[in-house]
Order: structure tokens, then sequence, then C-alpha cells
């Protein structure tokens, strides 16, 4: 008895769930701002003003704000910036995830026009 055609329709489902349940947990998830929070406010004190209430930052260092407000200003321009830092700015290193999720938490703060 040959399995071949009907064979092929019951298991052709299964396995292209099981495919996809795959595929679904090597995508990163979408950026989590309130992690890139976290990681600025360990990370990036010392020198930028992170976040609202925060009382100490170098005056001749952008604020998150100010960085999130450039024109033009996106999450490549941003990751690239902390990736290839540009004197004084320290190489921090993120993973890719990090860097979304800070990158995110930046973007968060654009006021509107």
């Amino acid at each position: 008895m040959s399995r071949g055609p009907i064979f092929a329709l019951a298991i052709g489902p299964a396995l292209l769930a099981l495919s996809m349940s795959a595929l679904a947990q090597q995508i990163p998830g979408t950026p989590d701002k309130a992690r890139g929070q976290a990681l600025a406010e360990r990370l990036c004190t010392n020198c930028h003003l992170v976040a609202p209430g925060q009382e100490h930052a170098n005056v001749d260092v952008p604020s998150f704000r100010e960085i999130a407000n450039r024109e033009g200003q996106t999450a490549g321009a941003i990751t690239a910036r902390i990736i290839l830092p540009k004197h004084p700015m320290p190489q921090i290193p993120l993973d890719k995830s990090e860097l979304a999720d800070l990158a995110a938490y930046i973007l968060s703060l654009r006021q509107s026009p």
C-alpha cells in the first residue's frame, strides 16, 4: 500500500506548523523600550540626561530627548552611533536586541511637533 499524496496532505500542515514555530523562535521580538530605559539608566546616565527627573548629566552631551528630536532621527542612526561612537563616547558592548531596545527608548522621548 502506497502512502503517496494522502500521506503528504496529512503530514504537510504539521511540518509547516513546526517549521513556522522554529522560525518564530529565531526572529527577535519588537524592541522593548522599558528594557531600553533600564539599560540607559544603568549605562548612560554618567554623561547623558536619560530620563525626566534625573539630576546629573554632562552639560556638553545631548540629552536623550535632544537626540530623539534631531531632524530625521532613526533607530538605525542611533544604533550606528552606539556601535561606532565618536569621542568622548565610550564603546559600549551591546547585543542587537539591547541596541534595538535602547534606540526604541530614545525614540519614545520624541516630542510631537
